[in-house]
């Protein structure tokens, strides 16, 4: 994976870094794209809830967000970031990384894959999301 070569790469310290961002609104954008995420447990698609980040712990929106329950993340920053997925999941206050997606754990019969855009990666949490690439999640049997 190549990272911006002025953005940091993707750390849990950027990770919470990108995921305090509050925009406010949209006076001080300078950057704006759409990943999408999708999560799969069992065979079945998860939704991602709508509004996720809007009007968020006292911010009205955060710089990684949702507007609908389409899996379609809003990222609107200040500045380039390099955005890793946890940013979002932070944001979302749920789990994602190799032994965890929401509640579902890893164990002897259940394993985690990810792919971006079709091919499997092993970044979990710290896959950095760009602009139209799809991040699959799929928690199932072994």
């Amino acid at each position: 994976m190549i990272y911006d070569e002025i953005a940091p790469p993707p750390t849990p310290d950027n990770a919470r870094e990108v995921a305090d961002f509050c925009l406010g609104d949209h006076s001080n954008i300078g950057v704006h794209y759409h990943p999408v995420i999708e999560i799969v447990v069992n065979g079945q698609q998860v939704t991602i809830p709508a509004n996720t980040g809007i009007n968020h712990d006292g911010c009205s929106m955060r710089g990684v967000h949702t507007h609908d329950a389409s899996g379609k993340i809003h990222v609107e920053m200040d500045k380039e970031y390099n955005v890793p997925a946890e940013s979002f999941f932070l944001i979302w206050g749920e789990t994602f990384n190799e032994n965890q997606i929401l509640d579902y754990v890893v164990d002897q019969d259940h394993e985690i894959v990810v792919t971006l855009d079709g091919d499997r990666v092993d970044t979990y949490e710290d896959t950095v999301l760009q602009d139209q690439e799809i991040l699959r999640i799929e928690y199932r049997a072994k």
